[in-house]
């Protein structure tokens, strides 16, 4: 058995239903632990958006204030995992997939307020190395902390180059060559020139570029997706009876005894919501850790709505538009593939060049967001050191990854995403006390 098998079928068995199911009860653990923190702060966490404070705070140069950051996570976490995933999902798993996918999407914002508290909670008070925040500076106070801190840093990094870049540019080439037909070596040039251009010009170039696309992009989708639903409103009920009808009595759908397909049912819910908002890996609270780190529970309430509009707007509104658009879902067609068939339904053969720029604009942000994630991880393993080796590493990873097979890269990323949560979960853990002590005293002082 080569490498390769090795690392696919221990991809495909890490995220064990057992494991989900323990991953999920420590997401409710969380949620009572905060006192159900993701409802009762939700109205304030939607008010902080519209305020100007987080927009106009001042900070040092490489610093970014917590609505750059919030974008940044933002960008990180709307990407082709979405657009293509959901679709996956409904395919392998049922219309009720769907339901247990919010379900621990929703419980697991817990995990986000807690990491992103513990991000910048330690800022100014202690240092770790280039890490004045962030996982690697929490992480670095647990015991062995130096191998957790490290570890941490490697697998993100990984993480950035794997998931946030090399499969991110795969999906540009795939999708410019099917809808336009345009080389993969062309599209590859073209990716190489634009981000060498956001590297050169450092952290402030990569969030200006983030500030432009993240909105553009939320905003574009939810717009199209509108006019789908809006095309196929009669359908609409009937979409979510499918969810829940699914969600209870997966059988219907896949097949097999009614335990095994509630457990398949789960275990697909589960697993493609926790690889979605990338709650509880470390990523949002890396690009939280580089903030001045203020208002560390006001931001950490903030950083919630990331994993609402993720799940509760963009993919519970793919989800409906596929279900209420046909029953293409159930002919064999599935991940962007089914978007498109989804989309011809009220655009026709734009339908097909909709789902293509879609495509294109949900990887550029991801990559964009994990330039910033990556240069951060490597400034921390490198002690600041060769840094200008990192653009050179990203930029030909992205070339790369444009053109070339990428199914062993999608597994290693799995195993990496694995990796960080687990070594994530031993900070949260390990600090519980530490954030809910700092929840009560911003509660109180906000009476």
């Amino acid at each position: 058995m080569d490498f390769s098998s090795i690392i696919i079928i221990v991809a495909q068995n890490i995220w064990s239903f057992p494991l989900l199911l323990g991953i999920f009860g420590l997401c409710v653990f969380m949620t009572f632990q905060l006192r159900f923190v993701q409802f009762r702060h939700f109205f304030n966490a939607v008010g902080m958006i519209f305020s100007s404070d987080d927009k106009t705070e001042t900070k040092k140069e490489g610093e970014l204030t917590a609505f750059q950051a919030f974008i940044n996570t933002l960008g990180a976490n709307i990407g082709n995992g979405s657009l293509a995933g959901i679709p996956v999902a409904i395919c392998t798993g049922g219309p009720g997939s769907i339901f247990w996918l919010l379900v621990m999407s929703t419980f697991a914002i817990a995990l986000r307020y807690t990491e992103v508290y513990l991000g910048m909670a330690f800022i100014g008070k202690h240092r770790f190395g280039s890490a004045k925040g962030g996982p690697m500076l929490y992480l670095s106070m647990l015991p062995f902390g130096s191998f957790l801190s490290y570890t941490f840093a490697f697998f993100c990094l990984g993480y950035a180059m794997f998931g946030g870049n090399i499969v991110q540019c795969n999906s540009v080439g795939l999708a410019l060559q099917r809808t336009w037909n345009i080389d993969p070596y062309v599209t590859a040039f073209f990716i190489l020139a634009f981000i060498s251009y956001v590297l050169i010009g450092g952290a402030q170039r990569i969030v200006k570029y983030l500030e432009m696309l993240v909105p553009f992009k939320v905003l574009l989708f939810i717009g199209s997706s509108l006019i789908v639903l809006i095309y196929h409103y009669q359908a609409i009920p009937h979409a979510f009876a499918l969810i829940f009808e699914g969600a209870f009595y997966p059988q219907a759908f896949i097949g097999g005894s009614a335990g095994f397909a509630l457990q398949q049912v789960m275990r697909v819910g589960f697993a493609r919501g926790l690889l979605i908002h990338e709650a509880g890996l470390g990523t949002s609270s890396v690009a939280f850790g580089s903030t001045t780190g203020e208002h560390a529970v006001k931001d950490s309430i903030l950083s919630m709505l990331s994993v609402y509009i993720n799940t509760h707007i963009i993919c519970l509104m793919i989800a409906l538009s596929i279900l209420a658009s046909g029953d293409a879902w159930q002919h064999g067609e599935t991940s962007t593939a089914l978007m498109v068939s989804t989309y011809e339904t009220v655009f026709g053969s734009f339908g097909g060049w909709i789902i293509s720029f879609l495509t294109v604009n949900f990887a550029i942000s991801v990559l964009v967001s994990y330039a910033y994630i990556g240069k951060i991880c490597w400034d921390f393993l490198t002690n600041n050191r060769f840094v200008y080796l990192f653009p050179c590493l990203y930029v030909s990873a992205a070339f790369f990854g444009t053109f070339m097979k990428v199914d062993l890269v999608w597994h290693l990323a799995d195993l990496v995403n694995a990796g960080l949560f687990t070594l994530n979960m031993l900070g949260i853990l390990w600090f519980i006390g530490m954030v809910r002590k700092g929840l009560r005293d911003y509660e109180s002082n906000s009476k």
